[in-house]
């Protein structure tokens, strides 16, 4: 079924169309900040802006182009990953199995989880709290924020897309440009430190 554009799209589409500059000035306001994390976990932080500002203008140029068969946000982040993606094939960038991250000992867990990188058994609830509970304690979502920074660049991408985006494993490996065996293995991974940081989060409060 295709995608009901929203009636505040066409009217900005509309304002956007005419040239109207307080259009575009919505349009950056609205949907900017997601997209910039979106490159960043894609191709890094260091180039999420500039890519992002890539994608502004090819977007800018294929307005007249617009027929409105997706939201205006979805057909913004195809641009943004079309970009990305460019510019992960002009650099020929290479995850490499190293960049796992190689002090994992402790963490790769594989009873905790299935081939595709799910839960063989969904964690227990925490003092009796549904995790969406545990999840608005602000101590805990900076422990989590935390422990996402701290991560080895590929196991952030992949978590990010995966986790914040809501990207198939095989979107995951084309945008990437890796193997759908090494998505799992960085999914893994970086789901088992989100783990440990949960289980010391329930025994100490702390990170």
């Amino acid at each position: 079924m295709t995608p009901r554009k929203s009636v505040d799209d066409a009217t900005l589409v509309a304002r956007l169309r005419a040239g109207e500059p307080a259009a575009f000035e919505e349009l950056v306001r609205q949907h900017h900040g997601a997209m910039k994390r979106a490159a960043a976990a894609i191709i890094g932080e260091a180039q999420a802006e500039e890519v992002v500002q890539d994608a502004w203008l090819a977007a800018i140029r294929s307005l007249p182009d617009f027929e409105g068969r997706s939201t205006l946000k979805t057909w913004l982040f195809s641009i943004l990953l079309n970009e990305a993606r460019g510019r992960l094939r002009k650099a020929k960038r290479e995850i490499r199995m190293e960049d796992c991250g190689a002090s994992d000992e402790g963490l790769f867990a594989p009873d905790r989880f299935l081939g595709d990188g799910h839960w063989a058994q969904e964690p227990q609830l925490w003092h009796d709290q549904s995790p969406e509970a545990l999840l608005s304690h602000e101590d805990f979502l900076r422990c989590l924020e935390l422990v996402l920074d701290r991560l080895p660049e590929a196991q952030r991408s992949v978590i990010t897309l995966r986790e914040y985006q809501g990207l198939e494993l095989k979107q995951i490996c084309n945008i990437l440009s890796i193997s759908a065996s090494n998505v799992r293995v960085l999914l893994h991974r970086a789901r088992a430190r989100v783990y440990a940081m949960a289980d010391q989060f329930e025994e100490t409060g702390t990170c």
